[in-house]
């Protein structure tokens, strides 16, 4: 089986809990580990011992013969798998109130994802810079795509504007939207799209909170 096939045939689960795993494995290789045990991974993700040794032995995690995973090479292994061993440029459209905070997160540079440019309508806001991001007029959104060869959008927008923005972006070449609009977009295959809904986390965590009161 070639690696892209073995991609595409990881689980969403797998791919989630990945993320989990690197942070502990990043605090390990701070304080000088070489190996762990899936045992011992359990006690620190609260995630089945079978589970862990199922998840990384499905991107090629390295392993000493019972010993566990060896530490450096797991982290090696999970960024290229996540594609976050390379920094990839992205742009956001929306650069209001949670467009801004996402501007205002450094932490995406750790997982492989640079904003390098904003968009908006809003004459107080083109033309400034948002955390050291620079904010354009929507207007100018394809001839900034193309001139830097961005392939990956964050959207942050109203849903009425959404799937009209979307059209052009996929007419551009872009080939990943991270769409933090509350509507479902219509893509071709050949764009992905991850979608957050906000709304159903937040119904989510007032459910949880209404059991625990009960």
């Amino acid at each position: 089986m070639s690696s892209v096939s073995a991609k595409k045939n990881i689980s969403t689960q797998t791919i989630r809990r990945l993320p989990q795993y690197l942070r502990v494995f990043y605090d390990l290789h701070e304080y000088g580990r070489s190996l762990v045990s899936s045992t011992d991974l359990a006690a620190e993700t609260h995630i089945l011992p079978i589970v862990i040794k199922k998840d990384l032995q499905s991107i090629g995690a390295p392993t000493k013969l019972r010993s566990g995973f060896k530490v450096k090479g797991t982290i090696e292994a999970i960024e290229d798998f996540l594609g976050w061993d390379n920094l990839n440029k992205a742009f956001l459209i929306g650069a209001g109130h949670l467009g801004a905070a996402l501007l205002g997160f450094s932490g995406f540079k750790n997982h492989g994802l640079e904003i390098v440019a904003a968009f908006d309508t809003n004459p107080e806001r083109v033309g400034q810079e948002i955390n050291g991001v620079a904010v354009y007029h929507t207007a100018q959104l394809k001839t900034i795509i193309k001139s830097k060869k961005l392939k990956i959008a964050v959207l942050t927008i109203p849903g009425a504007a959404a799937q009209g923005i979307t059209d052009t972006l996929v007419e551009c070449g872009v080939k990943a939207i991270w769409n933090f609009a509350p509507v479902k977009l219509s893509v071709p295959p050949s764009v992905a799209v991850q979608q957050e809904d906000i709304a159903s986390g937040l119904a989510e965590l007032c459910a949880k909170l209404k059991s625990k009161s009960s």
